[in-house]
């Protein structure tokens, strides 16, 4: 049993290595992404471009809750050497996907002579590119979340990166070429199917082999888990942006301006421990389906992302100026100030996100109830205490230390209780 731990100890910290180093490299080609659209395309037609982004967006991020539910149940059959449950489910929800990227492409091939309308876009084939954009996002989250649940993290990375530097030339291919918005929307689509054919090939066994009809799959289960996935990650997302809304609603402007170049500072704090969440899940996943010690991973994730996170301060309060300036082209002073205080706040709130990532994994819910909690006492907190920018940051700050107290006593100081959800 030991010897089992360390090696899976051993397995963890070699596999966030390789997740962080893949998702730090991914992230600098989607900057240079964006670089060369703001650089290539007109203020009109980068604002255009951004606009179909955002629909995508709005449509494709909900389905990551589909992501986690596949990683976490992956990880399971996989831990317990249930590999034909994991052919079956892989093959049953590659079979439904198809069908709902199907009847999505067809309701978008329609709705977008109207949404490019609405948007002042005269690019008719932009509206196609979009709608095979939103299709083939409901096939990705199932075939990213088995590799993910089968801890093929070299895999995950090549896949990322590989799309993200095709992506680059090819955007930059396309709009040299005079193709614009589309251009741009083509590279993108481009790249989405250039990685779900790469992922196949290390599931090629698992999908094209063997026979899957008499293996029990539960999806009832799986359908009862998206829930509190789904109002875990909304609530979370409340929790980190409904002070710029409140903000903008609040404020004057440029009140609302300087806040929002703060938040930029913010949001890297927020997403630069994302890589341990990919590693930590399927993880702590699989020692919970053999009834294995999980406590011992979530202390590395956590203290590994503190780590992160107070060198990131370090970094930021040493040299607030330069770094904003980099981020955002701006260093103006209430903005560098703000941004101090930001850094604390989304600090926590990624420390929170971990250990959310960590109860879904071992399937334990207890901290849903005080999630749901914290969105209401931070819209209450910033309804009544915002009698300026400072203020609103600091009752974030409050908030984010206080659900990280509650659900860090639930993770280590209280006896861990089976969910209500039965095991497959």
């Amino acid at each position: 049993m030991i010897k089992r731990i360390v090696k899976n100890i051993d397995t963890f910290d070699k596999n966030l290595v390789i997740v962080f180093l893949g998702t730090s490299l991914g992230n600098v080609l989607s900057l240079i992404y964006q670089l060369v659209l703001a650089h290539r395309l007109t203020p009109v037609d980068f604002a255009a471009f951004n606009s179909l982004l955002s629909i995508f967006v709005l449509v494709a991020t909900p389905l990551s809750t589909l992501n986690t539910a596949v990683v976490k149940y992956t990880s399971e059959f996989n831990a317990r050497g249930q590999i034909g449950k994991v052919k079956a489910l892989t093959s049953y929800l590659l079979q439904k996907t198809f069908v709902f990227g199907a009847f999505t492409f067809f309701i978008f091939s329609f709705a977008s002579v109207y949404i490019l309308r609405g948007l002042k876009i005269p690019s008719l084939y932009a509206g196609y590119l979009l709608a095979f954009l939103l299709a083939f996002s409901w096939i990705n989250p199932v075939l990213s979340g088995v590799l993910q649940g089968l801890e093929s993290f070299k895999w995950l990375m090549f896949v990322s990166l590989a799309s993200g530097l095709l992506k680059l030339i090819l955007t930059f291919l396309f709009i040299m070429l005079g193709y614009k918005i589309g251009g741009a929307l083509g590279a993108f689509l481009f790249s989405v199917i250039f990685a779900l054919v790469v992922s196949i090939m290390p599931l090629r066994r698992l999908l094209f082999s063997g026979n899957t009809s008499q293996e029990n799959i539960d999806i009832r289960e799986i359908v009862l888990y998206l829930c509190p996935v789904a109002v875990s990650y909304f609530c979370f997302m409340c929790l980190v942006n409904m002070d710029m809304l409140l903000v903008k609603y609040l404020f004057s402007p440029a009140d609302a301006g300087y806040y929002s170049l703060a938040q930029i500072v913010g949001k890297v704090f927020l997403f630069l421990p994302g890589a341990i969440c990919l590693v930590m899940f399927p993880a702590a996943s699989g020692l919970s389906a053999r009834d294995m010690d999980t406590a011992l991973t979530l202390k590395k994730s956590l203290l590994y992302a503190a780590i992160l996170c107070l060198l990131a301060n370090i970094v930021y309060n040493i040299c607030p100026g330069f770094i904003l300036r980099l981020l955002s082209g701006k260093a103006i002073p209430e903005a560098i100030l703000l941004a101090r205080i930001f850094s604390v706040s989304m600090s926590f709130y990624a420390l929170i996100y971990i250990l959310i990532s960590y109860f879904l994994s071992i399937k334990d819910l207890r901290f849903v109830k005080y999630l749901i909690f914290a969105v209401g006492l931070e819209f209450l907190g910033m309804k009544f205490f915002h009698k300026d920018l400072i203020e609103v940051q600091l009752v974030l700050c409050f908030n984010a230390v206080l659900v990280f107290a509650v659900i860090f006593f639930l993770a280590f100081f209280r006896t861990q209780k089976k969910s209500v959800i039965k095991t497959v």
